[in-house]
């Protein structure tokens, strides 16, 4: 009977395969962490503005985040600027609405995805009993009208949530959307004109309004508008003080 030596071991087939799933799984935990550690350190910037001495600090830090954070993370980065600009602090408030526009402008046009979101944000802003996160709202709107309004499709994307808000019931609310509107006619820096036209019969009817408290503040607009638009739109306000 003759002998047989020991056969060859088969290699491990399943630590081979195994390895690149490993690997894929190893590197999402990594970046979900990384995305984690990522909102912490933005929250625990925000939470510094309610203080003065570290303010400033907090400030360059959320700046510098701006500039440098990854495409990715910019969803998360709006929900933690959403979210503060509710905080009982109006220093907190006003600089994570100042944020919405410094991030859109350090990104450009990849963030007009995220437009719809942003302005409806600074819409609801507008009820703040604090005057100046009203006025930071004011600001904001006119940064964005200066990088985005450049047709007329875009034109919707600020005049529907702001005149919803001139709906409102409350007078401050219809003040201050009334003073974006006019900040955003006044600084599109290609002024779509044709569809600014089309606002002008919405501003006449709401002048004309019983429920509309705000008509001083609409003004304004109807200046804005009349500056901006040909002389038919000009000759439709200018009748209404006859």
């Amino acid at each position: 009977m003759s002998s047989q030596g020991p056969r060859p071991s088969k290699p491990n087939s399943r630590v081979i395969n195994s390895s690149p799933s490993s690997s894929s799984s190893s590197s999402s935990v990594s970046s979900h962490l990384a995305m984690v550690e990522l909102k912490q350190r933005i929250l625990t910037s925000l939470s510094k503005l309610a203080d003065r001495d570290t303010y400033q600090i907090a400030v360059s830090d959320l700046e510098s985040t701006l500039q440098t954070i990854s495409h990715d993370a910019i969803p998360m980065l709006l929900n933690c600027l959403f979210e503060s600009s509710n905080d009982p602090k109006p220093a907190v408030k006003k600089e994570s609405i100042r944020l919405l526009a410094v991030l859109c402008s350090s990104r450009g046009d990849s963030m007009l995805n995220h437009l719809t979101k942003i302005i409806a944000q600074l819409s609801r802003r507008l009820m703040d009993s604090d005057s100046g996160v009203r006025d930071a709202c004011r600001d904001a709107i006119g940064a964005l009208s200066a990088q985005y309004l450049k047709n007329d499709g875009v034109v919707g994307l600020f005049a529907k949530p702001l005149f919803e808000a001139m709906g409102d019931q409350n007078k401050v609310v219809q003040s201050g959307a009334a003073l974006c509107m006019a900040k955003m006619v006044d600084c599109a820096a290609d002024p779509p004109v044709a569809a600014f036209q089309k606002m002008c019969p919405r501003i006449c009817k709401l002048l004309y309004n019983p429920n509309f408290l705000a008509k001083a503040a609409l003004l304004p607009v109807v200046s804005s508008l009349s500056r901006v638009c040909e002389p038919p739109s000009y000759l439709m306000f200018n009748n209404l003080f006859l």
